[in-house]
């Protein structure tokens, strides 16, 4: 039996083709149509009234770049963008570090960790607003309760101020993601390199530089150009925690794209000002592309393997080290020094337990404190008592509860389905090209199509929505759960191709090849033998993709209006514009729950996720 197509130059089958055909097709009309619908927009001036349309041309952007405004908010995005970066790089690489070491308890710390990350922006939005509210905040409560009262301020009163709480607030957000992915890549580091240089009396110092940062430089590139993309389409925490302000110190291009296209009606320059933020986005994703493309120079084919003679060049030359005496073994005896470690590494510890889960901790307390104690003036953290009325004003709303409470119960099942239809669909999807992708990615045909579908996933989910919301309207799929499938498909479909590509990249190309042998179909060899063997990266490709739809805003905000089809993000966001002083216990139950279900996937799929950031990573 002859066997076509496994072979470097030999001709792809027609079933590679077709594995890859449904999610091209999805992406070419849910986001190439509208992209170029949003395009036209750009270069065209509408009227809301008359609904009259002229094309302009470049009038947009023109007016777009000679505007203050617009520069005002790209020296805002480029200074959130610096912080969130520098940020999350560096306390994600620490507390990976310090994650990847052995001690009692490392499991539940790891899952622990992952919880900001999993959590809603809404919801994070919501805790760190109460964090640093002026008159009942945390933190003012706080420094009243230490003897520190004076010290209280209006923390979003100073433009300077909020816009670096802003920037913090993104960086607990996602710290998690960068550390998730570091933990992964320092897992494939082959132990051997580090013993040899222990045996040359290399200090840790000098053997992070040497050893552990080559080896994990690719994978911090990576992280560092997906924390500043994230940075450039950060919006959501924005709009819980300023909105722009004070003034329009916070105002990022983000905002200002939305404000001009549905707060000012000016859909011509809200579409430039996106427009520009998807070049600005774009051109990170075609770094990304280069930097990425001489991963075989700097990493082995087999990463993890313990085989000193495949590591690279460059990790096995600075593996072999001069023997050289540490600062501290030159002052310290080596007693001394491993308690100096330990000491070291258990205040580590403890920071990293107390950065992850005490503000979640805070949110949970608060959601059983009387609505009483969340406004009383001086605040105070300790609460006069522990109640649960407020879950039940949101679980079990009654005839006198607010329209936002008795939305909640709703909410919840809306985000639970839609999450569990749209990671099904964009899993199945994703690993039918997953497959193609991986054994046939360095034809021209499949590595220009790779490309295409993830450089949509660079563009911003605003450019998006606008044409989306006038499509939808045309073909009556507003406030439909169809329509939120759709729309977070775009996000989703690049998301678990890229996943299960790398999973199939894993899997032996001789087991295909035996089964052929066998006389084994294409199709019944992937569905019954492929399949099976990368099952650890369809669930973790689920697990992300239910996590990323339970946690989307702007799509559901924009394109839903009524609590059939509203999900948990856009009640929480509701409560901000109804909530009076006695919603404010319902409000902080309800974004409890809106976190329950992600964390609890994190936490009890850890090891899930870690194997999915290792496949994401670390495979080219």
């Amino acid at each position: 039996m002859r066997i076509y197509g496994l072979r470097r130059g030999s001709q792809a089958p027609a079933f590679a083709y077709l594995s890859v055909a449904p999610t091209l097709l999805l992406m070419g009309a849910i986001v190439a149509l509208p992209l170029g619908y949003s395009a036209f927009l750009s270069l065209s001036s509408t009227n809301p009234i008359t609904k009259r349309w002229a094309f302009v041309g470049f009038q947009n952007y023109t007016k777009v770049l000679q505007s203050g405004d617009f520069w005002n908010s790209f020296g805002h995005t480029l200074y959130f963008a610096v912080l969130a970066v520098l940020g999350t790089t560096i306390l994600g690489t620490l507390s990976a570090l310090v994650l990847n070491q052995r001690f009692a308890g490392r499991g539940l710390l790891r899952s622990t960790v992952l919880v900001p990350w999993a959590m809603a922006p809404v919801s994070v939005g919501v805790l760190w607003s109460f964090i640093f509210a002026g008159d009942f905040g945390l933190l003012n409560a706080l420094l009243n309760d230490i003897g520190l009262g004076s010290w209280r301020t209006a923390w979003f009163g100073s433009g300077f101020i909020a816009l670096n709480i802003v920037a913090l607030t993104q960086i607990w957000n996602l710290t998690p993601l960068t550390c998730l992915m570091v933990l992964s890549g320092l897992q494939s580091l082959p132990g051997n390199l580090v013993q040899a240089a222990i045996l040359d009396g290399t200090g840790p110092v000098r053997r992070f530089f040497s050893i552990t940062m080559p080896w994990i430089k690719q994978t911090l590139i990576f992280c560092m150009v997906i924390s500043t993309i994230d940075a450039f389409m950060a919006f959501d925490i924005i709009w819980v925690l300023t909105r722009g302000g004070p003034g329009s110190s916070t105002t990022t291009l983000s905002w200002l794209g939305y404000l001009h296209s549905f707060q000012y009606m000016k859909f011509g320059e809200g579409a430039a000002i996106l427009y520009i933020l998807t070049f600005l986005s774009l051109g990170f994703a075609l770094i990304y592309f280069f930097l990425f493309g001489r991963r075989a120079t700097t990493s082995p084919k087999t990463p993890g393997t313990g085989n000193f003679a495949t590591q690279p060049k460059q990790v096995r030359s600075r593996a072999i080290l001069a023997p050289t005496k540490p600062l501290t073994a030159r002052i310290l005896s080596q007693t001394a020094r491993r308690r100096l470690g330990r000491a070291l590494h258990s205040f580590a510890v403890l920071a990293i337990a107390l950065w992850s889960f005490l503000p979640v901790a805070m949110l949970v307390l608060i959601s059983i404190s009387p609505t009483a104690d969340l406004i009383r003036t001086p605040p105070s953290l300790l609460p006069s008592a522990l109640t649960l009325d407020n879950y039940k004003a949101v679980l079990f709303a009654e005839g006198g509860a607010s329209v936002q409470s008795a939305r909640v119960p709703q909410s919840l099942i809306n985000s639970f389905v839609l999450g569990s239809i749209v990671a099904v669909l964009n899993v199945a999807l994703g690993t039918l090209a997953g497959y193609g992708f991986a054994r046939y990615g360095q034809r021209r045909f499949f590595a220009l199509s790779l490309w295409g579908l993830l450089l949509s996933r660079m563009i911003p989910v605003l450019t998006l929505v606008l044409p989306f919301f006038v499509i939808f309207r045309t073909l009556g799929l507003l406030d439909t759960r169809l329509g939120l499938v759709i729309a977070y498909s775009t996000i989703l479909a690049p998301l678990a191709t890229w996943m299960m590509k790398a999973s199939f990249e894993s899997v032996p190309i001789n087991l295909e090849r035996a089964a052929f042998v066998d006389g084994c179909s294409r199709w019944t060899t992937f569905r019954k033998i492929l399949v099976p063997v990368v099952r650890p990266g369809i669930v973790a490709a689920f697990i992300f993709c239910f996590l990323v739809s339970w946690n989307e805003f702007l799509f559901a905000a924009i394109l839903t209006s009524s609590p059939s089809t509203q999900t948990i993000p856009v009640v929480i966001v509701g409560f901000l514009t109804q909530t009076y002083f006695y919603e404010y216990g319902p409000f902080f139950a309800a974004t409890v729950l809106s976190i329950l279900p992600p964390a609890a996937v994190a936490f009890f799929f850890q090891r899930y996720l870690v194997e999915g950031a290792l496949a994401g990573a670390t495979k080219g």
